[in-house]
């Protein structure tokens, strides 16, 4: 299994979004899910059925107690975070806090899909998530 890097996560077409304060620092990018606990945004992974409850991917990123806004369903540009995969590949949850991989962790969370982004002679990949 191997981390996807994003370093930008800029949406193309939003379904469903949601904004909130975060518990810890976000980066954007990070797949961020809703503390059962506290009430609060915080970094989720795959490693138990807590850590990877539903969520999203934060568009912009903030430290402790700032707002981030997390798309649950829709269309994101993550860069060439997926130029190794092909089109349809399934994108997962990874064991490490707020990242995504090539291949399930701990619990299999398929986090998205890999789709082609027409505009351009080549198209682009873009992430469809659902979440």
């Amino acid at each position: 299994m191997a981390n996807l890097t994003i370093t930008r996560c800029r949406p193309v077409e939003v379904i469903e979004q949601f904004t909130g304060p975060i518990a810890e620092a976000v980066s954007e990018g990070n797949y961020v899910r809703l503390s059962t606990t506290t009430g609060f945004i915080e970094l989720g992974n795959a490693t138990d059925a807590a850590e990877s409850r539903s969520g999203g991917l934060a568009i912009n990123g903030g430290v402790a107690r700032e707002a981030v806004t997390l798309v649950k369903k829709g269309l994101l540009d993550v860069g060439n975070a997926l130029s190794a995969l092909a089109y349809d590949a399934d994108v997962y949850l990874s064991d490490t806090d707020g990242k995504l991989a090539d291949a399930a962790g701990t619990v299999s969370k398929v986090v998205g899909t890999v789709v082609a982004g027409y505009g351009s002679t080549t198209p682009d990949k873009l992430l469809r998530v659902n979440f």
